[in-house]
């Protein structure tokens, strides 16, 4: 997540249930960092419900504001998220007896790789940039994976 602040801070109000400028802030900071809402109103010591009351209130258009801008930069941190589960796989624990036995690497799921694919394609058409890999490459990296998913031996038998 970004967490750098804007250059001017919003100009938080203090309101009348609870949301001062101080807790107002804690909230935003924590959004920003998590994107999470339920986490962050957590952090500020209020309800999900009343950030998201105080979010709808016209004087707090400035607060909606550092809202949205906490948020900006969520769906690059999902992207990152799913980037590193691709390289690195997911950590699982074993566990026997309540006592862990062993750690290990699994490979990421193939829908999450090809969900990544999709959305690398999809930027690239959007921005009008070449992507990294040509394109036949990425078709035969797709039917590997599916492949792979749906059980089937790769490469086909001739």
């Amino acid at each position: 997540m970004n967490s750098s602040k804007p250059s001017k801070p919003p100009a938080l109000r203090p309101q009348h249930n609870g949301w001062t400028p101080a807790r107002q802030q804690r909230f935003l900071d924590h959004l920003a960092a998590t994107a999470n809402v339920t986490a962050a109103a957590k952090a500020a010591g209020m309800s999900k419900q009343s950030a998201y009351w105080l979010r709808r209130q016209l004087h707090s258009w400035e607060f909606a504001r550092a809202w949205d801008d906490a948020l900006a930069d969520r769906d690059r941190w999902i992207e990152d998220l799913a980037m590193d589960r691709v390289l690195e796989g997911e950590e699982e624990v074993i566990e026997r007896d309540g006592q862990t036995v062993a750690v290990r690497r699994r490979p990421c799921d193939a829908r999450l790789l090809l969900f990544h694919l999709k959305r690398l394609e999809r930027r690239a058409a959007q921005t009008n940039s070449p992507i990294r890999y040509e394109s036949s490459k990425a078709a035969e990296l797709r039917a590997e994976l599916r492949a792979l998913a749906a059980g089937e031996d790769w490469p086909p038998a001739d």
